[in-house]
């Protein structure tokens, strides 16, 4: 009695995304925010699950995401703050 499937599995590309798909799901989510993740895939023609777009999205396509080493800066942050508060 759980939650409905977030798609029927059948048809659904899996593995690496390309630079078209990714594309794609930007310009989608720039002209409509993101929002309601399960009508993204048959809104844009996307052969992907709506969660694997949600997680494209959240973990490597959205404005922001900071990527790589730390700057000497937020290290010494890091180590300052974990000294002051803990774990």
């Amino acid at each position: 009695m759980g939650r409905p499937p977030c798609c029927d599995k059948v048809g659904i590309k899996k593995g690496p995304w390309t630079p078209e798909e990714d594309i794609i799901l930007v310009s989608y989510i720039q002209e409509h925010g993101p929002g309601n993740w399960r009508s993204v895939p048959t809104n844009t023609g996307l052969s992907r699950c709506s969660k694997s777009c949600r997680l494209r999205w959240t973990n490597y396509l959205r404005p922001g995401i900071k990527r790589g080493n730390f700057t000497p800066h937020e290290e010494g942050m890091i180590i300052h703050l974990q000294a002051l508060l803990g774990n």
